[in-house]
């Protein structure tokens, strides 16, 4: 909320744009990082024939994180230039430049985090989250009420990288007794968790993309105020939907680990099992909450961004339509990992990103800048159909179970309440 007024001066959209920008490239390199390190190392450290060599796995994914970390830094050298150009956003390229220092302690931050997650150590997890991101709403704060002329986009992006300094801290003083206490490399086991972590590397990539579609490719195809507009219209959107996906990201977090263990100890049926519960579960929770919003679009605007921006309002009703399918698509690719199908997720994610390329391009040019939300409603069902015909093979899905479910997790919360009522 204070984002948008901060950066909104005199009604501009463009600070808010050229952040949501920076932000989204800078969520996608963590994103794609954490799935390629996450799933390879926990998979592995969980392996019965790496029992010995927990060292040696460590070492390898903490190889691949630093140089995975030093390939992008020299990308954005070479191409940010070209980047902030495309994007028609000159703002963009100091983001860029300074964001290096950023990324560089994401090494210790990302390995940590792995470290404590494959050991289901989440309140640690927690906790370090709660600093980082609480240190950086906190310095907004400051900045929004005391110091409103040093609102920028420098001392946000500069906020940002002393309170990922002091979520390191928190996970360092979490996850010591965890740490490699020699580091021992191991060329085999780095090129085995390489090619098990290329495909989930590509699939991060590939899914990302096309979430992120809605602001590069419209901000690349409209005229540069237009496109700027229509960029804040879709951050403001996209921020609303991250927190109906938060129920499936946490999900998604836990039930890997679990699932590798359940497939090693239980078979595929229990995964199954997990997988048509935990969707049942989230669905039940965020059906209300989609209903709410998309009825009263109109408030949550006023809410979270003020009268300006009511122009998303249309985009923001489009789009919360869909909402029903976004934790079909987290639990898809976290399930296939596990079980040991990363290549198809890979390659089912890239069908997904080229037909999401296109259907925003023809859309943004048919319809101008609300396209992207038309676009947006045909890939999630596109997806949803190329997704359920996947799990329907390899874990044998029924969409009756997860309806059922839905029904069953209503039930439960009703007699919840009426026991506590009756006591």
């Amino acid at each position: 909320m204070m984002l948008v007024r901060g950066l909104s001066k005199g009604l501009s959209t463009e600070n808010l744009a050229v952040w949501a920008l920076y932000l989204t490239i800078l969520t996608l390199f963590e994103t794609i990082k954490q799935g390629m390190l996450r799933n390879p190392t926990i998979k592995f450290l969980n392996m019965p024939e790496y029992t010995g060599k927990k060292v040696e796995v460590q070492s390898s994914a903490l190889s691949i994180n630093i140089v995975f970390s030093l390939l992008v830094i020299a990308i954005l050298s070479v191409s940010g230039e070209r980047i902030a150009h495309w994007l028609q956003s000159p703002a963009l390229l100091p983001l860029l430049r300074w964001s290096f220092l950023f990324i560089i302690l994401l090494v210790p931050f990302n390995h940590l985090e792995i470290m404590l997650q494959g050991r289901y150590k989440f309140p640690q997890i927690f906790w370090a989250y709660f600093v980082r991101q609480g240190l950086f709403f906190g310095g907004i704060v400051v900045l929004y009420f005391l110091y409103p002329q040093a609102f920028t986009l420098i001392n946000l992006l500069i906020l940002q990288i002393v309170s990922l300094l002091a979520g390191n801290i928190m996970l360092y003083a979490a996850a010591r007794s965890l740490l490699l206490k020699q580091f021992r490399f191991n060329w085999p086991i780095t090129r085995q968790m390489f090619h098990f972590g290329k495909y989930i590397f590509g699939t991060n990539l590939f899914s990302n993309l096309a979430r992120s579609f809605d602001h590069f490719v419209t901000a690349n195809t409209l005229n540069p105020l237009e496109g700027k507009n229509y960029v804040s219209y879709y951050n403001i959107v996209a921020r609303i939907n991250n927190m109906l996906d938060m129920p499936s990201l946490a999900a998604a977090d836990v039930l890997f680990p679990k699932n590798v263990e359940t497939l090693e100890q239980h078979g595929l049926g229990r995964v199954k099992y997990y997988f048509e519960r935990m969707v049942g579960t989230i669905l039940a929770i965020i059906l209300p909450m989609s209903l709410f919003i998309f009825i009263f679009p109109k408030f949550i605007i006023l809410i979270l961004a003020g009268k300006g921006y009511y122009d998303a309002i249309p985009i923001l009703q489009i789009t919360i339509l869909i909402t029903f399918i976004r934790p079909l698509g987290y639990q898809y690719g976290s399930t296939l990992d596990a079980i040991g199908k990363p290549a198809i997720n890979f390659w089912s994610n890239a069908l997904m990103m080229v037909i999401a390329l296109f259907t925003t391009w023809i859309c943004l040019r048919q319809f101008g800048g609300i396209g992207a939300a038309y676009a947006t409603v045909i890939n999630c069902l596109v997806n949803a159909v190329i997704m359920y015909l996947i799990l329907r093979k390899h874990i044998h899905l029924e969409l009756g179970n997860v309806a059922r479910y839905t029904i069953a997790s209503y039930r439960d919360a009703f007699g919840l309440v009426r026991r506590l009522l009756n006591r």
